[in-house]
């Protein structure tokens, strides 16, 4: 068991149907007895990533809580990575994720629970970028179908905590459209930035700007609900950034005060950057009945202070085809 100030930290191993042990780490508040917590939530580590690329998120995450939070995280080794039981070639890892729900029920009864990203993509291939100092920012990497040499790049940000079997499906469609797609969960990469010090502007521009030089071509960024704020403040401040498709609610993905520098209103306010996105195209985008989708009067107000090109869309399905004609109107109005 380790103890800090805010959060402890409790290490065993969970068995599998199988007969696998799986390595874990528990973070919960210092304070918080099992029956004082109401959420659960689970790291998923990406294969062959292990436990270590996501234990400072669960650590963010408890202590932006406090002592007495009611909310803890698990972070654990997949079989065959890190310290976990390994059989050669056995990629079952929906048999770990089975074991983990069943412990949870066990120990907790009936928690609010649920797992943050899956294991594995059949086509996307992890890619971890190290970014600023203590910055790192883990991928899926979708490459182009098709026989052009430098095909068109599009970063594709998923909602904070919840990069879906939905979001790499579409990836995978726009990459067999002819664009190299890098699907990732942003709100891993914000943790790891902001594990030092609350994140500034700048500190995201830098890392955008870091990032986009170890890119073949100029990227086109798509950005999920929350997690557009981030595309539009990165579009609107870096010129290599050839359009933006911000979809849903956007100014809310600031508001997190342990990860952003936000006491200022105006440091992060979104209205003030969109103009600065012109020449270049910016889409906005309504998720009709989506929860997070975007509320009428925000989106406006992002409209009314963008430049052209520009465009306003409202859709209640987020399909592949909807999302390559947004696309692909942004390379034309470039």
């Amino acid at each position: 068991m380790i103890q800090t100030g805010s959060y402890t930290e409790e290490n065993f191993g969970i068995q599998t149907d199988d007969d696998l042990y799986l390595d874990c780490v528990l973070v919960k508040p210092a304070n918080a007895q099992d029956e004082d917590l109401r959420v659960l939530r689970v790291w998923v580590p990406k294969y062959p990533l292990t436990k270590s690329s996501v234990i400072t998120c669960a650590r963010q995450e408890v202590k932006s809580y406090g002592a007495k939070g009611k909310i803890a995280h698990l972070v654990f080794d997949l079989r065959g990575t890190g310290d976990s039981d390994s059989l050669l070639g056995n990629f079952d890892f929906e048999v770990d994720l089975h074991a983990i729900e069943e412990w949870a029920k066990e120990r907790f009864g009936a928690i609010n629970f649920g797992f943050l990203g899956f294991p594995q993509s059949e086509y996307g291939r992890i890619n971890m970028w190290p970014l600023g100092v203590g910055s790192v920012m883990e991928s899926y990497f979708y490459p182009a179908v098709g026989e052009d040499l430098a095909p068109p790049t599009i970063i594709y940000l998923g909602s904070y905590g919840n990069f879906s079997l939905r979001d790499d499906a579409l990836c995978v469609s726009l990459a067999h459209a002819g664009y190299d797609v890098h699907g990732l969960d942003p709100l891993r990469y914000l943790l790891h930035a902001s594990a030092t010090n609350r994140l500034t502007p700048n500190d995201l521009f830098n890392d955008m700007r870091e990032l986009a030089q170890m890119l073949p071509t100029a990227p086109i960024i798509i950005g999920r609900p929350l997690s557009a704020g981030l595309a539009l403040m990165w579009a609107a401040n870096i010129s290599s950034i050839r359009g933006v498709i911000a979809i849903g609610r956007a100014q809310a993905g600031f508001n997190p005060g342990h990860i952003f520098h936000n006491r200022n209103p105006y440091t992060f306010a979104l209205h003030r950057q969109m103009a600065h996105i012109s020449p270049r195209p910016v889409v906005l985008v309504q998720h009709v009945k989506h929860p997070l989708g975007g509320d009428k009067d925000e989106l406006d107000l992002l409209f009314q202070s963008s430049q052209e090109p520009r465009r306003f869309e409202k859709t209640q399905k987020l399909s592949s085809k909807f999302l390559l004609e947004m696309v692909r109107w942004i390379e034309e109005n470039q």
